[in-house]
């Protein structure tokens, strides 16, 4: 039996890479490949199109030297939906006895489309141990009906299994085979050149319902959380790998009541002093309300840390469901900051419900943020990704002035709103260049105090910032290209969006699909927490 798994590329690049040099190590390919190397007799290659900067052709020649049973992509980010699809097209063409498999956010919530673009199973939500039941059917050639969690194949269209329960001990998962791939593509630059960055999980799910995040319909409402010695096991097993950044994907890093774990959990990663730095997600009220965590944290390595502040209006954080105050985000960032943690800030414009004045507001509360230790802030574009709340209600009263989902990358506008898109774009523009001219003019005329322990992160992401600066400009002059094919997209919103009545049942149906079971005997809808300290 042999598996590739592959890591497709977005049209456009990965937007962290090109502007950042940050690309961490493909996770989820590397945690299906350890589930699938406990079967006798399995091969397993990883491609990663990103790291390689492969073309689709170039992809085609690995598949034909090495001959895979099963092609397994992961379609984690919606833009890259067309890669994916004309992959599996020409494999199924080129290897018609391939079995090409697709999993991801994006593919949990549009299974029949991608089965009818040429994908034989779609595995929907958590996909560890469905994609080795998968491989284990085809090696005994039995049918795909009694593989709970999938929608694959028949007769031509797509079939949906039963729903699967969701892990419920996320110490039962394989290692991840971290063997498979060259630790030094997965780098880092913004902070060095030799950086490299693992990918680990503490944890998944999410407990809040943010009306724009697909995080928490992919991965249920509950948060389960591993144990600190298994964290610790595979932190102590990358050791050989030579990595010296780790980024924890969980969505949030620290959720009540896990505060206790995690406060242990940072004592043995200083004991053990594995030398690592690590980059966190993190909820503005949790971090503002735990100083002394986060001071231990910071202890134990934390070096980065990414807060959703999402917007400066309490009323459109209000209708987003974000459930944050404005000063908890200013509090929070002065936390981290003065504890020697990079602070990033992800804030988000073109709400359906917000205004021109709105967005301006969000802009004003950036330059408080920086004024209170933020290092950086990336303005997205509110988009409805499939699974969503904002989602369904977009397809449904035909908001979307495109499908094509190569523009569904968060940067680029998507749906009718309150603004024009190309206003949005302009302002979203304006913000992200903004807040950094007037943070250096900022950091010229008044002395600022910046912690030891950030520094030199800081001094080297300058650094960075200036070697890159002509690669800016050039995007600077693309800009206008941008502008005007939004405004002709959006110009041909009255001829519709090639959304019928039947796809438009279809994505509502597929969008808002319950994809788990609930666990027998389960008491907490939220929470799934460990014991052990």
């Amino acid at each position: 039996m042999r598996v590739l798994l592959i890591r497709p590329s977005n049209p456009s690049g990965s937007a962290y890479l090109t502007k950042w040099g940050f690309l961490p190590a493909p996770l989820g390919l590397l945690q299906l490949a350890g589930e699938l190397l406990k079967i006798e007799g399995c091969r397993v290659s990883i491609i990663d199109m990103e790291a390689d900067r492969m073309t689709a052709d170039a992809v085609m020649a690995e598949i034909a030297a090495f001959r895979p049973d099963i092609i397994g992509l992961t379609i984690h980010a919606t833009a890259a939906h067309t890669t994916s699809c004309e992959i599996a097209r020409k494999a199924k063409q080129n290897f018609p006895e391939v079995l090409t498999v697709a999993g991801g956010h994006h593919a949990t919530f549009i299974p029949n489309q991608l089965i009818r673009e040429g994908f034989d199973v779609v595995v929907l939500g958590e996909g560890d141990f469905t994609f080795r039941e998968i491989a284990l059917h085809v090696i005994d050639g039995t049918p795909f009906d009694s593989i709970p969690g999938i929608v694959y194949r028949k007769d031509g269209v797509g079939v949906r299994t039963r729903p699967r329960q969701l892990i419920q001990d996320l110490d039962t998962l394989a290692l991840p085979a971290l063997h498979l791939i060259d630790a030094s593509k997965y780098t880092f630059t913004v902070f060095g050149d030799r950086s490299r960055v693992l990918c680990l999980e503490t944890s998944r799910g999410c407990p809040y319902g943010c009306d724009f995040c697909s995080v928490t319909p992919t991965w249920g409402h509950r948060w389960r959380n591993k144990s600190n010695s298994r964290i610790m096991e595979e932190l102590l097993s990358a050791l050989k790998f030579n990595y010296d950044w780790v980024f924890f994907t969980d969505d949030i890093f620290i959720v009540y009541p896990n505060v206790k774990q995690r406060e242990e959990l940072f004592r043995m990663m200083k004991e053990a002093d594995l030398g690592y730095r690590w980059i966190v997600q993190m909820r503005a009220d949790v971090t503002a309300k735990n100083p002394d965590l986060i001071r231990k944290g910071a202890e134990a390595g934390m070096s980065v840390a990414f807060m959703g502040i999402e917007s400066g209006s309490p009323e459109i954080l209000r209708k987003m469901h974000k459930g944050l105050f404005t000063p908890q985000s200013v509090d929070a960032v002065r936390i981290l900051s003065e504890n020697g943690v990079i602070v990033l800030c992800g804030m988000m414009l073109g709400a359906p419900y917000e205004g021109i004045s709105d967005m301006l507001t969000t802009i004003r509360f950036s330059n408080k943020l920086a004024g209170a230790g933020a290092d950086a802030v990336q303005f997205s574009i509110y988009t409805p990704l499939p699974g969503t709340r904002v989602f369904d209600d977009a397809v449904r009263n035909r908001k979307l002035f495109t499908l094509n989902w190569d523009r569904f990358d968060i940067l680029t506008p998507v749906m009718k709103t309150r603004v024009h898109p190309a206003v949005i774009q302009m302002i979203q523009f304006y913000a992200n260049y903004s807040f950094y001219v007037r943070k250096y003019i900022r950091s010229k005329i008044a002395r600022i105090e910046i912690n030891e322990r950030k520094r030199e992160l800081v001094s080297r992401a300058t650094d960075f910032i200036f070697r890159m600066m002509p690669d800016y400009i050039r995007d600077m002059a693309k800009f206008p290209k941008e502008l005007i094919r939004t405004s002709r997209l959006y110009s041909s919103l009255s001829k519709g969006t090639g959304l019928t009545l039947e796809s438009i049942s279809e994505l509502i149906e597929n969008s808002g699909k319950i994809i788990y079971q609930e666990a027998a005997g389960s008491t907490n809808p939220y929470f799934m927490i460990s014991q052990e300290h």
